[in-house]
């Protein structure tokens, strides 16, 4: 393909992973081999150098692609999920040369196939799969991946000569000679040039250094004062507009991420815990409707067209454009059937059919549409000075329609229909008048009158037509079924939920729940018998106010629901923790009443856990990604107690101890093959810490006398007892508070003080006067102290100095749980306080139940918190698995708004008319 060429190469990257690595390669490319007192003769496009200002940012990355010789790729796991990325090598390959292709890689795993002839994607994570198929043959592709600054800078420069080689049409030893030669040249030039004007600008250069230190510093604090913006920006939107407050807080963390922003990110994504997303669209809605099989959501707009968003696909489709804004909507079964109208004309869309427009009879105007499951049957009511009710057969190429009369009772069309191929539902929502018909026939099977009245503010019909409601306001919503005449002031069922003037209604299909919208919120309540007292509904928030007859259940579940605010649709799922949350059964009993918590020990990437009850009695193990292939640990029959577990690599050691304390307890057979059972050591005491010595062959095992044992991991055999009870001298033991170890420390409290033993040599190498200690707990380099005020003193490891003190008050009365950045903690009606470790910064708050204690645990990377709730009864505890890493805390953001930030919100919210050419959220 012959281009016009403007650029000689188009750098391609991520700029969270590759912004620093993409400006020095663009720069190297355009210098290598030229002289340092002359420009770059070749022209790299990179965004933010090279993009101008356009309407369309797609339009221009186009234009630029389409003028570039050759396509750089910086490839990295970020890359290779971005967006606009995928999108640049999808257009690239569409249109252009694979031998002007040329890949550099950055970071993550790239490997190729010989067998398959292509890359390997189960094990390649730095390459995005719109490359996928293109080579036949292994390419060959640049790496800058090394450990060391100087050797990645080495290489980056290589993969400039090459790439320049490339674009200069010469072999790469000759650039490289002429590039090497030119260096030398310009150290020479420069030595020569700093030995005459040293003593000159010296001056200068401090003058230089001065003014660039304070430029550099009132950059760095406008960032800060703009990212203190953004995050409080994002927190005045969490309650009505959770879509705008996740892309500003994603915003605010990439601009500065700082404890502020931290925080602000992570309540975006776990504000609203059950909201899964928006879907945006370009209209207000007027209409909403899910298919029953819960894969497609179709609305109507208020400028007429009617759109279908199946969920597994990316984006909308449109389906037909009315004449006037959207009165009525259906859809069957599966989605493929749709029935849409406005007030003159009802279109038809059906699969692989041309749409079907039916207008209304002269004067008439439609009111309600519906469509049988099947999508062989629709329904259609419309009114002048009588109301009609037409049938449509869709069972054929050709739409057969039939008129109907509706009932005597019926002085204006019905307005809630629902219909199968053999029944139709009707009901009049504004004087309560209902029937059930017989399509065949017409014949009246059921038929009643409830009379609303005139405080009437919504009303809902089951999926099957079996049940309806309707509110005027009270607390208490009346439900009634449709298989017997119906009584206004005696329903059949109830539902309840603290309403005045809600704008929006629905029932579930089989009418177990009721969701009820009013000022910003949905409340779902379930439906009961009206003899039994309603329970108190869930309350969803986040979305702002929701349309009239803009909130339905999603297919057959009464678990989500789908809103329509404005012109964006909400995904609701009632069993989601939270966008950043994965929660699973755990079968384990909780502990005894007196008990703490649970204990947790996840792997150092959160493959694998261990959890034991509080009382130490009970255990699991096993993979968190496949929890129901989690194994109970043997039991041990009240002989024993199950002690701390730590994790080794793949393998993990647990620690099984007697009732009593001592020396004697039996290690059961039965564990797993990666599970390590180990005996207490030879004290005589309760072990309350436990940790991998350095050499990660022996369990460090703290017991209740403040001294320690080393357990051999291989043989079970303690090898080291500190201090050694057989010595003359030995002191009295004191009174342990608390302890903790780590791989070469241990650290003991008691009545009075806290001292920290080093391992390898026993002795104690740090001790500081502190009473009133209710835990420790080692992170790197630091050591926590919580006292029984709730306060959390951050100390070096070696007690040689306090580094902060974070507050807290007497309701904390759990052990503090820490990845090193993080402090998790949990207070005594087992909420969860998460802050930042450094600053004490709380990032949120967790609720909790208070009748069931609740543990935490991280993954050795810091990047995984799993809690564990204690089951109710004898039912399973409940775990939580929440990826917590910056990188998935952004693109949960991201992907809830399901779009970006506007120059008008930008403006509105932030203060600043000063609008960035990227709002892009990736």
């Amino acid at each position: 393909m012959r281009v016009l060429v403007d650029y000689d190469a188009f750098i391609s990257y991520n700029r969270k992973a590759d912004w620093i690595n993409a400006l020095r390669l663009q720069r190297l490319i355009r210098r290598v081999g030229r002289p340092w007192n002359q420009p770059g003769s070749l022209r790299v496009f990179r965004d933010t150098t090279n993009l101008r200002l356009s309407p369309s940012l797609k339009h221009s990355l186009v234009d630029a692609l389409d003028r570039t010789d050759t396509f750089v790729l910086m490839a990295s796991p970020d890359s290779a999920k971005s967006e606009w990325v995928r999108f640049e090598v999808d257009h690239w390959r569409q249109h252009r040369e694979q031998n002007k292709f040329v890949i550099v890689h950055t970071a993550g795993e790239i490997h190729w196939d010989d067998q398959r002839g292509d890359f390997d994607w189960d094990r390649t994570t730095a390459l995005p799969r719109e490359i996928e198929g293109w080579y036949g043959d292994q390419p060959i592709w640049g790496t800058i991946v090394a450990d060391g600054t100087r050797r990645r800078a080495a290489l980056l420069r290589d993969v400039a000569v090459s790439i320049a080689a490339q674009l200069y049409g010469v072999e790469k030893d000759r650039l490289h000679n002429e590039d090497e030669l030119e260096l030398r040249k310009t150290r020479r030039a420069w030595r020569a040039t700093f030995s005459v004007l040293a003593m000159a600008v010296v001056g200068v250069l401090i003058a230089g250094a001065i003014a660039v230190w304070q430029g550099g510093e009132a950059s760095t604090q406008e960032q800060n004062a703009l990212s203190r913006r953004l995050a409080g920006a994002s927190e005045s939107q969490l309650a009505n507009s959770l879509d705008v407050a996740s892309l500003l807080a994603a915003r605010a963390f990439r601009t500065d991420a700082n404890p502020q922003t931290r925080a602000a990110l992570f309540r975006a994504v776990t504000t609203s815990g059950s909201l899964v997303r928006y879907l945006p669209f370009e209209a207000e809605i007027t209409r909403l409707a899910t298919s029953a099989d819960g894969s497609a959501i179709v609305v109507g707009l208020r400028d007429g067209k009617v759109l279908r968003w199946r969920l597994a696909d990316g984006k909308p489709e449109q389906l037909v454009d009315l004449a006037a804004e959207v009165t009525a909507l259906a859809v069957n079964e599966n989605g493929d059937t749709v029935i849409a109208a406005d007030v003159s004309s009802v279109r038809l869309v059906r699969k692989d059919r041309s749409t079907e427009s039916i207008p209304a009879a002269w004067g008439f105007e439609f009111r309600a549409v519906a469509v049988s499951p099947s999508g062989r049957t629709a329904v259609a009511t419309s009114d002048k000075d009588s109301a009609v009710v037409s049938v449509f057969n869709l069972d054929g190429d050709t739409v057969r329609k039939v008129d109907h009369p509706a009932g005597d009772a019926f002085t204006l069309g019905p307005d809630a229909v629902v219909s199968s191929d053999e029944e139709v539902f009707l009901l009049d929502s504004g004087y309560g008048f209902w029937e059930r018909r017989r399509i065949t026939d017409w014949n009246l099977t059921f038929g009643s009158r409830v009379s609303f009245g005139t405080a009437n503010y919504g009303q809902a019909v089951s999926a099957d037509g079996r049940a309806f409601s309707y509110t005027n306001g009270a607390a208490t919503i009346s439900v009634w079924s449709t298989d017997r005449p119906s009584d206004i002031d005696h329903p059949d069922l109830t539902a309840r939920a603290q309403i005045a003037k809600p704008s929006a209604m629905s029932l579930s299909a089989d009418a177990s729940h009721l969701a009820i919208a009013e000022d910003g919120a949905i409340h779902v309540s379930r439906v009961l018998p009206a003899e039994v007292p309603p329970a108190e509904p869930v309350k969803l928030t986040g979305t702002g106010t929701i349309t009239t007859r803009g909130l339905a259940f999603l297919g057959t579940s009464s678990r989500k629901l789908v809103s329509a605010s404005g012109s964006r649709v909400t995904l609701w799922d009632l069993d989601q923790i939270d966008r950043i949350g994965r929660a699973f059964p755990v079968s384990l009993r909780a502990g005894c009443n007196a008990c703490g918590p649970p204990n947790i020990a996840l792997s150092h990437d959160a493959a694998q856990m261990i959890a034991i009850d509080g009382s130490g009695w009970e255990g699991v193990v096993g993979p968190v990604t496949h929890p129901e292939q989690l194994r109970a640990l043997p039991n041990l029959n009240l002989s024993a107690r199950y002690g701390p577990a730590v994790w080794n690599g793949s393998d993990a050691a647990v620690v099984v101890q007697p009732e009593t304390g001592g020396s004697q307890a039996v290690v059961p057979t039965g564990f797993p093959d990666h599970v390590h059972a180990v005996a207490a050591g030879e004290r005589d005491g309760e072990v309350i810490a436990a940790a991998l010595s350095s050499d990660r062959r022996r369990l460090i095992v703290v017991q209740a006398d403040g001294g320690f044992d080393l357990v051999d991991l291989t043989s079970g055999a303690t090898q080291r007892v500190v201090p050694d009870p057989s010595a003359p001298d030995r002191p009295k033991a004191p009174v342990v508070r608390a302890a903790a170890a780590n791989a070469d420390l241990v650290a003991v409290a008691d009545e009075k003080s806290i001292s920290v033993r080093d391992v390898p040599t026993g002795k104690v190498i740090g001790e500081i006067t502190r009473s009133g200690v209710r835990y420790l707990a080692f992170v790197p380099g630091r050591l926590l102290v919580q006292l029984e005020s709730g306060e959390l003193e951050i100390w070096d490891e070696r007690l040689t100095g306090r580094q902060s003190t974070i507050a807290g008050d007497a309701g904390f009365i759990w052990r503090p749980i820490s990845n090193g950045t993080l402090v998790a903690r949990a207070r005594a009606d087992n909420a969860i306080t998460l802050a930042d470790l450094a600053t004490g910064s709380v990032l949120a708050s967790i609720p909790g139940d208070s009748a069931r204690r609740v543990g935490i645990g991280f993954s050795g990377d810091g990047t995984r918190m799993l809690t564990l709730t204690e089951s109710r009864d004898s039912g399973p505890a409940t775990a939580v698995l929440r990826d917590i890493s910056d990188d998935t805390l952004v693109r949960a953001a991201c992907s809830t708004a399901g779009r970006d930030l506007t120059a008008d919100e930008w403006r509105a919210l932030v203060g600043t008319d000063s609008v960035p050419d990227d709002l892009r959220c990736q």
